[in-house]
């Protein structure tokens, strides 16, 4: 299964060209939903739209992080979706508490509730001094613990969705979960106040339209403890902070990991890659 996922809805009809011209004939999805910005959901009539479409089998709303204030109208706008009875509608949960509040039927825990510590630049500078089991303890999902795998079994979860990084999927195989895995880009961090909105001077949600592709963020000064004044990073420090991508209030690094082998989906966020890009992953399947 793979499944196009994005929040920008004028690219649906590019999606859709997408899938028709790989002609893969069956497993294909498409997402529409953020995992961490309110603003960015969809109207019913835009999820109810692409459900109707031919050439999928299935259709996935994420639902984000979801901030207090915004609690009741995600909690309201969830069970719109629900009464409108979609076929193979699945929908992905980023917040514990909208997890907690909704019925919602089979539901699949987000990247905002399933963590690991892989998705991390440096995190192989961080761990090189460290013995295999603290490696090994360090590099798996949350829900490799016992209790918290249990605690979210209780509350209904029976999918997760998870980076497609080597060490991570490895800690996620070891689950009693459908798994899907996102392609391409892992999570690095959610931000509570948007770097996009703050880089363009808007305040949600006015600031939507600036988060369809994302920004390059490069390390250009670091703070120098001799001279007490920002510097250039040398090479060494280069080599460890990688350029990152920022796309709405979620940052994310690229991933050159490939091999999918046990997972039951491979999810692509159309909104981080080129169109060019897209057709090239389709070709994979």
């Amino acid at each position: 299964m793979i499944e196009l996922r994005t929040s920008d809805y004028s690219k649906i009809e590019s999606i859709t060209g997408l899938i028709e011209d790989a002609d893969i004939g069956s497993g294909v999805r498409i997402g529409v939903g953020s995992e961490a910005c309110v603003h960015k959901l969809p109207t019913t009539p835009e999820i109810a739209q692409v459900s109707d479409l031919d050439c999928i089998d299935g259709v996935t709303l994420i639902t984000p992080i979801t901030p207090q204030k915004h609690f009741d109208r995600v909690c309201g706008y969830v069970s719109e979706v629900v009464d409108l009875g979609i076929k193979n509608l699945r929908t992905v949960v980023n917040d514990l508490g909208i997890l907690y509040s909704c019925e919602i039927d089979r539901p699949v825990a987000g990247r905002g509730i399933v963590h690991t510590s892989e998705a991390c630049p440096w995190v192989d500078h961080i761990l090189r001094d460290e013995s295999d089991y603290v490696r090994d303890a360090y590099l798996r999902t949350n829900l490799n613990y016992s209790r918290t795998c249990t605690l979210l079994k209780n509350m209904g979860i029976e999918g997760i969705e998870i980076d497609l990084l080597p060490r991570t999927v490895a800690a996620a195989r070891r689950l009693d979960f459908a798994v899907y895995a996102h392609f391409g880009y892992a999570v690095v961090a959610y931000a509570r106040s948007c770097h996009t909105a703050r880089f363009y001077h808007e305040k949600p949600p006015l600031c939507t339209q600036f988060c369809n592709s994302p920004l390059e963020l490069e390390l250009r000064d670091i703070f120098d403890l001799e001279s007490l004044s920002f510097a250039p990073p040398d090479a060494d420090v280069k080599e460890v902070f990688s350029v990152l991508y920022l796309l709405g209030n979620a940052i994310y690094m690229k991933s050159d990991c490939r091999d999918a082998t046990g997972m039951d989906g491979v999810i692509v966020n159309c909104d981080l890659c080129t169109h060019t890009i897209l057709q090239n992953i389709m070709a994979l399947w």
